[in-house]
C-alpha cells in the first residue's frame, strides 16, 4: 500500500509545478533603441520584414526605429570618427552612404586608411 500512495504523491506533486517564467511580463520591443544600435553599427537600415523576423516581434514600429536609426548615423557617420576607422582598418560603414556628406565622409576614411596602411609599412 505505501508504495502505491508514494506513486500517487508523487504524480500529483509533479502535476503542481509552477512555470518559474509563467508571470513575467512580455517586454515591449525598444524600436528607438534598435535603430540607434542599428545605426552606430553603420548598417544599412533593416527593412520591416527583417526587423520583425530578427526581434520576433511582428509589431513594427517603423517610425522609431528610423528615428533612432537617424540619431545612430549622427553619431557615426563624422569626418574624424571615419578617419579613426580608416587608420584602424575597419571598412566604410555603409549607412553613411545614406548621408548627403557621403562623399567627404568617404574621402576622410580613405585618407585614414592611406595613413594606417603606411604607417604599417614602416613598422
Amino acid at each position: 500500500m505505501k508504495p502505491i500512495l508514494c506513486a500517487l504523491l508523487l504524480l500529483l506533486l509533479n502535476g503542481c509545478q509552477l512555470d518559474p517564467y509563467a508571470d513575467l511580463p512580455k517586454s515591449a520591443t525598444d524600436w528607438y533603441g534598435e535603430g540607434i544600435d542599428d545605426g552606430r553599427s553603420g548598417i544599412t537600415a533593416r527593412s520591416e520584414a527583417q526587423l520583425a523576423n530578427d526581434l520576433n516581434d511582428p509589431k513594427v514600429d517603423r517610425h522609431s526605429y528610423l528615428k533612432g536609426y537617424a540619431i545612430g548615423l549622427e553619431d557615426i557617420c563624422q569626418t574624424h570618427l571615419l578617419f579613426g576607422w580608416g587608420v584602424s582598418g575597419k571598412i566604410f560603414p555603409e549607412g553613411c552612404d545614406s548621408r548627403p556628406d557621403a562623399t567627404a565622409l568617404r574621402e576622410a576614411w580613405q585618407k585614414g586608411m592611406n595613413e594606417g596602411a603606411q604607417s604599417n609599412r614602416l613598422n
